[in-house]
């Protein structure tokens, strides 16, 4: 079983102590982990917080705090300051 794991703003790879490393087509994007590495990043202390990531797909600690944008009403992460489609500054919600 794999996982999707979103990756912060500017990383684009993620390594593994056993030498494994993934790779995201774009910094900020996704990258899909085996299921023993997910548990891995989950059990880490901070993941899912502070712009770090989660192994749990469409989970994110602190999921009702984030920005919003106010130009097409998309939610974004806490750490996002401008939304990605319009470019204008978000809004904490």
């Amino acid at each position: 079983m794999t996982r999707q794991v979103n990756l912060p703003p500017g990383c684009s790879s993620l390594r593994f102590e056993d030498g494994t490393q993934y790779k995201a087509s774009r910094p900020g994007g996704t990258v899909t982990v085996s299921d023993s590495h997910g548990a891995a990043i989950n059990r880490m202390g901070g993941n899912g917080t502070a712009g770090l990531v989660n192994g749990n797909p469409g989970l994110f600690i602190n999921a009702k705090k984030g920005q919003e944008c106010p130009s097409c009403h998309r939610r974004w992460m806490p750490w996002t300051k401008v939304c990605p489609r319009c470019l204008v500054d978000t809004d904490p919600i």
